[in-house]
């Protein structure tokens, strides 16, 4: 009976020994329980990070769809006949019949394919169009792509932003957009460097002045006046180069062509359908577009707050041409190229709790729906960098109105 005893006691004292250790093995388990799952979701994340950029590229790879419609190049074509113009019929650059029969081929008789850049750009598209066509086609993608690709790099974006269906049609097209937005970027991006940075935006305004509506309200909230300066001096001289060249008559034959222009463009169903401002998209249903102008007020809202709080690159980039893009009442779909760099800066940000809102966002801005892609992701980037303003100034407004109150 002694020696039953003994073995019970000794039994209660080794499971009151093991009981701790087993309370601490419970609790370092639920402890490690959030970390487990935390880690779970960034593999999950990265690799549906890794299945939209090669759903993306499966996309952009379908653009050899478009040979069957039109051949490479037909927006290079127009900056290309309009440099032929300007070297041997200057008065002639913007007449729309002369300049779509100097192309020729693009696509097909019946459709007008002008000249519709300010004349301060043809000292850009000259060289281009010294070479053969499909030489200078070539050149003009790879040169301006490999600029494009360079900033963006810089600009701390994924390499896999090429593969972005609307970068891939870009290139197809042979448009401005990765000239422009390879300038723009390396503005943003040389910000201790305000001369060289207004350069770069001079430019870029050169050639697409409409992309750049939004910058002076984004460089007056930073207060980079001698980026302003400079912005504005480089425009004046590329100006007076051109008029100097080719005489002040291009200039005032530009303005003529936009008013000619206008009444084209929105006649053209299949053009608008392919527009992705809200402007087109309410003509497009046959509303009025000017609707679209109440825009306005907010995007410049969000310019100031988000260039006035040192916002990230991503964010203040996406902002300024994003914002451009809303309020213009032209622009069409190979100009969402610009804001590729953001956007998979964005999806990059896999341990982001906004991470699932950027994918939606981001599907949009690459599928069928990219105005709303557009505005959604604009919308992130105020109300994130206006938060920190609101928590300090509303209890300063709410003490105010109580003193006006007498409540204070």
């Amino acid at each position: 009976m002694i020696g039953a005893a003994a073995a019970r006691s000794d039994r209660q004292r080794a499971n009151q020994a093991s009981g701790p250790r087993g309370a601490n093995g419970g609790l370092g388990d639920a402890l490690a329980e959030p970390a487990r799952s935390a880690d779970a979701r960034r593999r999950f994340r990265r690799q549906a990070l890794w299945g939209l950029v090669a759903a993306f590229a499966a996309v952009s790879a379908t653009v050899v769809q478009l040979l069957k419609r039109q051949v490479a190049g037909t927006d290079f074509s127009c900056f290309w006949a309009g440099a032929k113009a300007a070297v041997d019929a200057i008065p002639r650059l913007y007449d729309f019949d002369y300049i779509t029969a100097l192309q020729g081929w693009p696509l097909g008789p019946g459709a007008v394919r002008p000249y519709v850049n300010p004349p301060s750009a043809l000292a850009i598209f000259i060289p281009f169009a010294l070479p053969p066509y499909w030489l200078g086609y070539g050149l003009w993608v790879g040169l301006t792509g490999a600029l494009f690709l360079a900033v963006g790099l810089k600009a701390k974006a994924p390499w896999w932003f090429i593969l972005m269906p609307p970068v891939v049609f870009a290139a197809y097209c042979g448009q401005v957009t990765f000239l422009v937005g390879g300038l723009v970027l390396a503005g943003l991006t040389f910000r201790e460097r305000g001369v060289l940075a207004g350069i770069l935006f001079g430019v870029a305004a050169s050639v697409k002045p409409q992309l750049l509506v939004l910058l002076p309200i984004a460089l007056m909230a930073e207060r980079r006046w001698s980026t302003i300066f400079a912005t504005a001096a480089t425009g004046l001289l590329l100006v007076g180069f051109s008029v100097a060249i080719w005489g002040l008559q291009p200039w005032l034959d530009w303005f003529a062509a936009l008013h000619r222009l206008w009444p084209l463009l929105f006649a053209n169903s299949a053009l608008v359908a392919n527009m992705v401002s809200p402007y087109a998209a309410l003509a497009a249903r046959g509303w009025n577009g000017a609707w679209a102008f109440l825009l306005i007020p907010p995007v410049v809202v969000g310019v100031w707050l988000t260039f006035r709080r040192n916002a990230s690159l991503a964010d203040r980039s996406l902002v300024l041409l994003g914002g451009a893009l809303l309020i213009s009442p032209y622009a069409m779909n190979y100009e969402l190229a610009l804001l590729a760099p953001a956007f998979a800066t964005y999806l990059n940000r896999t341990q982001d709790r906004r991470w699932p809102a950027y994918v939606v966002a981001s599907v949009a801005y690459v599928g069928s729906a990219p105005i709303f892609g557009l505005i959604a992701a604009i919308a992130l980037v105020p109300l994130r960098n206006m938060a920190p303003s609101l928590q300090r100034t509303l209890p300063r407004f709410k003490r105010r109105a109580a003193t006006g109150l007498g409540l204070g």
